[in-house]
């Protein structure tokens, strides 16, 4: 059975990222959390020996230089519902089983990874659930219909339920975790965080207990 990861991203060079976290910390050290996030994912995913492509949100950003470490497919145009729709049912058509995850949930584990695609084994879904009422996975087996996607309130406390009960059976749940959106969320990552942490995961650590500390200048 062959499994494949999609890894929803933004080119922080040509699309804002992470904006409601911006409001909080700044757009400079919101974006420093984005792309450490990201260093946090794919160690996670190459750790799991699992294929995987960037699923990324703008065309013009496929040549670019951050993005080339992995084959990278355009998500297409839409909201964020018709995107995961395409890239679903894209992937699925050369691959048994597809798995959709973001960059915003850098606790994310090797051992999260492999009990999805175990859940896979009895059931045609499985969803991560997210604290905030939205998922930070999803990953099926069957094929979905796009208003499935489309009828999705986004960014709301009932998205994934939504998303549950508009499939055409009922999905496995993982573990809770945190998806990073605001500045409150920061204080649950470390909470989060698995046991074996690799490097870009303890170094996001730090990051979190740092960032708002001043810089000392001397002079």
């Amino acid at each position: 059975m062959s499994t494949v990861i999609a890894i929803f991203v933004k080119t922080p060079s040509l699309s804002p990222v992470k904006t409601r976290l911006a409001e909080g910390i700044g757009k400079e050290k919101a974006l420093e959390f984005y792309q450490l996030s990201l260093q946090c994912v794919q160690e996670t995913v190459k750790s799991a020996d699992i294929s995987a492509y960037w699923a990324i949100a703008e065309e013009n950003g496929l040549a670019d230089p951050l993005w080339q470490d992995l084959t990278a497919l355009w998500t297409g145009e839409g909201n964020l519902g018709e995107r995961q729709h395409h890239i679903y049912e894209s992937l699925l058509q050369k691959h048994n089983r597809v798995i959709l995850i973001g960059a915003d949930a850098p606790q994310l584990s090797k051992n999260i990874l492999e009990q999805a695609i175990l859940k896979l084994d009895t059931h045609d879904f499985v969803i991560g659930p997210a604290r905030d009422g939205g998922y930070y996975l999803f990953g099926g087996k069957v094929s979905t219909q796009q208003k499935i996607w489309t009828s999705i309130p986004w960014s709301t406390s009932i998205t994934r339920e939504r998303l549950e009960t508009g499939l055409p059976s009922i999905p496995a749940r993982l573990q809770v975790l945190t998806d990073v959106d605001t500045k409150n969320d920061l204080k649950f990552i470390t909470q989060e965080m698995p046991q074996n942490r690799n490097a870009q995961q303890k170094q996001l650590i730090e990051w979190i207990e740092n960032y708002e500390r001043p810089v000392s200048l001397h002079g």
